[in-house]
């Protein structure tokens, strides 16, 4: 449940940045020092999650793809984060547009797989056997 909800946050975060809607939170929020962007913190969380889960529940078909996804924006999440905190950043930031962009394949891959497992298709191998 954690996963879809993380899930929606993204797409709601990547819908206010993508359709310039009004943000409820600063620009460029932090908490003393520390950036708290939420384009960054909310789909690194979700790329955390998305890897836990994966690691819980086995090495399926659609989770290789959902676990790749979910390093993959963590990676660039966590050196996104350590760019603005370090203020390593020179010249314009691009780092919230490339996690953004892959925390919302990462989401709509969560959102894929829960209907994908809700559904109960068998025609698709749910786990590699060893």
């Amino acid at each position: 449940m954690i996963e879809l909800s993380l899930a929606t946050l993204v797409l709601l975060n990547a819908a206010i940045e993508f359709f310039g809607l009004s943000q409820p939170y600063p620009a460029w929020p932090t908490v003393g020092p520390v950036p708290v962007d939420p384009e960054l913190i909310i789909p690194g969380l979700l790329g955390i999650v998305t890897i836990l889960v994966m690691i819980r529940e086995g090495i399926a078909i659609g989770s290789i793809v959902v676990g790749v996804l979910g390093v993959l924006t963590l990676w660039i999440a966590a050196m996104s984060l350590y760019s603005l905190y370090a203020d390593t950043a020179v010249g314009l930031f691009w780092g919230g547009f490339f996690t953004l962009i892959s925390g919302t394949l990462l989401a709509i891959a969560v959102i894929v797989q829960s209907l994908v497992r809700q559904s109960g298709h068998r025609g698709i191998p749910h786990q590699i056997d060893d």
